[in-house]
């Protein structure tokens, strides 16, 4: 697997690559062995503080790995990426996996100057080409307030609410203009730290991210269509197209596309169960 190294220009550390045998690991240079021991561990024991954040459909964990060391992370999340469709699986060889693709993902951001949980390691293993397992591990942040809760704060204030929104137009542009599209841009996954006019936002789950010059309207205004911002949903495409795009071109091609999803869901939802029996996503 051939990596472009300029990706790591703005890690605090040079990461260490290891290829053995079906697995492939990289990350900081501390945190690799245990990487290759938490792939190859079916029942690692993780360190008794840590703490489940979420079991479905991935599991994703709280933890200090390195606690015994002088590590300057010493609080990391650990995603284990789980199937789901038989389909994905079946197309695992032609693709990297989700644990490598954040990883890079994440690396692409901080080389751009955009928030995200720094990038500590990512490991897959696989078995004739296919994924077995596949762990990705960040960067605690602290004291956050995920987007999709801050709307929904009644409290908050007019002011503050459109800093933020203004904020986030800001930083999914530039996302969008150093070329990466993220493909599942809900509210859930920007945390948002700090005070008004000092605000951070962090973006996660980056495993669907592709990356691509110079994105049309088109391809932005889908990447956008998972925003739910209710109210303030015309003026985060003021802010975002500036007098570069039109916003009410895009914001109608972001509510069709929320539209089609949402008549998707109407299908989706009550087949779940027989569509998780046969093994379709």
């Amino acid at each position: 697997m051939k990596v472009d190294e300029s990706l790591f220009s703005a890690l605090p550390y040079r990461p260490e690559i290891l290829r053995d045998k079906n697995l492939y690991a990289i990350g900081h240079p501390d945190l690799v062995p245990v990487l290759k021991k938490l792939a190859e561990e079916k029942d690692l024991d993780l360190p008794g503080q840590s703490q489940v954040i979420k079991e479905h459909p991935n599991l994703i964990v709280q933890t200090s790995l390195l606690r015994d060391n002088d590590f300057p992370w010493p609080r990391q999340v650990i995603k284990q990426f789980r199937w789901r469709g038989i389909q994905n699986y079946l197309a695992s060889p032609l693709k990297k996996s989700k644990a490598i693709k954040s990883y890079l993902a994440a690396c692409h951001l901080l080389k751009h100057g955009l928030g995200t949980p720094l990038p500590l390691g990512a490991v897959e293993v696989r078995k004739w080409g296919f994924v077995q397992e596949s762990f990705y591990i960040a960067s605690l942040v602290e004291s956050y307030i995920d987007l999709k809760k801050y709307r929904d704060t009644a409290s908050r204030n007019h002011a503050d609410m459109h800093e933020v929104i203004e904020f986030l137009a800001h930083f999914i542009l530039r996302m969008h203009d150093n070329g990466l599209l993220h493909r599942d841009l809900n509210l859930s996954n920007f945390l948002l730290t700090g005070k008004p006019g000092a605000y951070r936002i962090y973006l996660v789950d980056l495993n669907r991210a592709i990356f691509m010059d110079n994105p049309p309207p088109r391809l932005r205004s889908l990447d956008l269509a998972r925003l739910d911002l209710y109210a303030w949903q015309q003026s985060f495409f003021h802010h975002y197209c500036q007098d570069r795009f039109e916003p009410h071109l895009m914001l109608w091609i972001a509510s069709l596309a929320r539209l089609n999803r949402s008549s998707w869901r109407k299908i989706a939802v009550p087949t779940k169960n027989l569509r998780r029996r046969i093994g379709i996503k």
